[in-house]
């Protein structure tokens, strides 16, 4: 049906939703009656017969702008049907008023001399000033200007799927100091027992170099050097060692809880720690048993 006519529409809102719904999305929310006082159920049925066009194309998880770009023909009736959406007010035209515009459709950044003199259009452009609104002139009920360059329309950036770091396996320096150091641990520890000598403190520097090529490894930050400080004090107690009751270890609980406390705290030694985990669960559910 020709209804010429001025409305005005929210255009964000329609660019917004190009952007970031797809046509899966849109018909899901139309179907479910999300749109039914915004569109005459004439428009209803024509954007599910284009959505679903689209969706059995397998365009039905793409953006809406990746969808238009793809399948131009359908997108003007589209971003028609959309644009319907969100209109807040519509002025018919009269043919002898239609002749001071512009071929239809077109968006209008200023109403004509002579139809900025009627009050009702004027009414209606001071309102789309006010609330940002986009006045565009139109033939037909549906009929609206183009959104431009679609490849400008770019997609937001999906957001981060964690903040946190993910661990990262040590290479390059870090890893052959790392190695370095750890080596020297377990020769600090193994070489006395090869002889036949068991060291009095095993947790002191052979444990001390261990957790340091440990923490240089994953790259640790200052929290994780205190929280391992605090683990290797403990190790280091004069009650700590084998034969002693738990009951007498209880002045260390203080200290254990402040070393976790500050692994914890560090994002590194904590991406460890859930790589660690995540390593064991996956193979315990290959084994089939979980």
């Amino acid at each position: 049906m020709i209804q010429p006519a001025i409305v005005s529409y929210d255009r964000a809102c329609v660019i917004e939703l190009i952007r970031t719904q797809s046509p899966e999305a849109v018909r899901a929310r139309l179907r479910a009656g999300d749109f039914d006082a915004m569109l005459d159920p004439e428009g209803r049925a024509l954007l599910d017969e284009l959505l679903t066009a689209w969706i059995q194309r397998a365009l039905g998880s793409l953006t809406l702008r990746d969808a238009m770009l793809i399948d131009p023909y359908r997108a003007r009736q589209v971003y028609g049907l959309l644009c319907a959406l969100y209109v807040r007010q519509r002025v018919a035209i009269s043919p002898d008023l239609a002749v001071y515009l512009p071929a239809a459709p077109a968006d209008l950044p200023s109403l004509p001399p002579p139809l900025a003199a009627l009050p009702e259009l004027a009414a209606l452009a001071d309102q789309a000033a006010r609330e940002g609104l986009v006045l565009t002139w139109q033939a037909q009920y549906y009929d609206f200007a183009p959104p431009g360059n679609l490849n400008d329309l770019t997609p937001p950036l999906p957001q981060p799927y964690r903040d946190e770091p993910l661990f990262e396996q040590p290479t390059g320096l870090r890893r052959n100091l790392a190695i370095a150091l750890a080596s020297l641990g377990v020769a600090l520890l193994v070489v006395p027992l090869l002889f036949g000598y068991i060291p009095r403190h095993p947790a002191g520097l052979p444990l001390a170099l261990l957790t340091l090529a440990l923490l240089i490894g994953i790259k640790a930050g200052f929290f994780g050097y205190l929280g391992a400080l605090c683990i290797w004090l403990i190790a280091n107690l004069p009650a700590f060692r084998h034969g002693t009751a738990l009951i007498d270890l209880w002045p260390a609980l203080p200290l254990l809880i402040v070393g976790l406390w500050l692994l914890r705290l560090d994002r590194r030694v904590w991406a460890m720690w859930r790589f660690i985990h995540r390593q064991f669960h996956r193979r315990h559910d290959a084994t089939g048993t979980g």
